[in-house]
């Protein structure tokens, strides 16, 4: 009998294990295995050992696009976090609108990204933007920003439509955290006098951890995986001030053909992601152990 219950799951599994072997762990071991090589992408190709990683790391775009990226990933998470939280407190309370303002939150979540930079792309520009054109208003002189064209500002305002665009899936997160705490809990504090930022810091706070790794990781994953949003917003420019990893893996590939280089620097992102994520969730692991405890 049990033999035959283990013959049949192996029928079950088989065809999804050799669907995700052909197309998914056979790539990655072929990209792996080709990230040591000299391939072009077509025709022959050599074994050079950690030619490429060397390579790439002695190249100041492919450092700076590193560094860049790093830097919109934990800023975006940062302030995707603290700002979303905060809005699911205001969603929280008893407001008559809170279903609509709800609403409104999630829609830049289901808005094609692409679409979203070209509106951002007109909004932001210098000159007849209608960011800089209300700015012109309020202080009755004309302002002429360079948001998306100037160096010292295109990476802030990635960030910032990145935390506008991923706010409603965190905003949804930590409703559900909220809405779990137990309100006795609440009552009881209030009763014994505690103030709400006391209710909140030893109470809302640690009972919502886990709710906070998970919207933490959502803004880490966007942001370091960022590509289509400055590809279309900016191009990666000006002058590669807004190139990510991402776009510098498909500049890699796709435009010198240096597929090797491409593959590498696509290794050393995914490591880059890993490790951040590990060592968050185990710091997030210890926080709730001893929010609990």
């Amino acid at each position: 009998m049990q033999k035959k219950m283990f013959m049949t799951g192996v029928i079950f599994i088989l065809p999804i294990t050799v669907i995700l072997g052909v197309f998914l762990f056979f790539p990655i071991f072929q990209s792996i295995y080709y990230s040591f090589t000299d391939w072009k992408g077509v025709g022959a190709y050599k074994f050079i050992g950690l030619d490429n990683y060397i390579d790439i790391f002695k190249s100041d775009d492919f450092t700076k696009a590193l560094n860049r990226t790093l830097f919109i990933g934990v800023a975006t998470a940062c302030l995707a976090n603290v700002f979303g939280l905060l809005l699911a407190i205001l969603l929280d309370q008893k407001l008559k609108t809170k279903t609509l303002l709800r609403s409104l939150f999630y829609i830049p979540n289901i808005i094609p990204i692409v679409v979203a930079a070209f509106v951002w792309r007109y909004m932001l520009d210098a000159n007849t933007g209608l960011v800089n054109v209300t700015l012109s208003k309020i202080f009755g002189e004309k302002q002429t920003i360079p948001w998306i064209d100037s160096p010292d500002y295109v990476v802030y305002s990635l960030i910032f439509i990145t935390v506008w665009q991923m706010m409603g899936p965190i905003i949804i997160v930590y409703l559900a955290a909220l809405q779990g705490v137990p309100h006795e809990i609440k009552e009881a504090a209030m009763i014994d006098g505690s103030s709400r930022w006391r209710q909140f810091f030893s109470i809302t706070l640690p009972m919502i951890a886990p709710g906070i790794t998970v919207s933490v990781l959502i803004g880490l994953a966007n942001g370091i995986r960022i590509f289509d949003l400055p590809f279309a917003l900016t191009g990666g420019g000006p002058a590669y001030s807004s190139e990510t990893l991402a776009i510098r893996i498909y500049r890699y590939a796709f435009q010198s053909t240096e597929f090797a280089h491409g593959m590498a620097a696509s290794f050393v992102l995914t490591a880059v992601a890993l490790i951040i994520t590990i060592f968050f969730v185990s710091l997030s692991r210890k926080y709730e152990e001893g929010a609990h405890s």
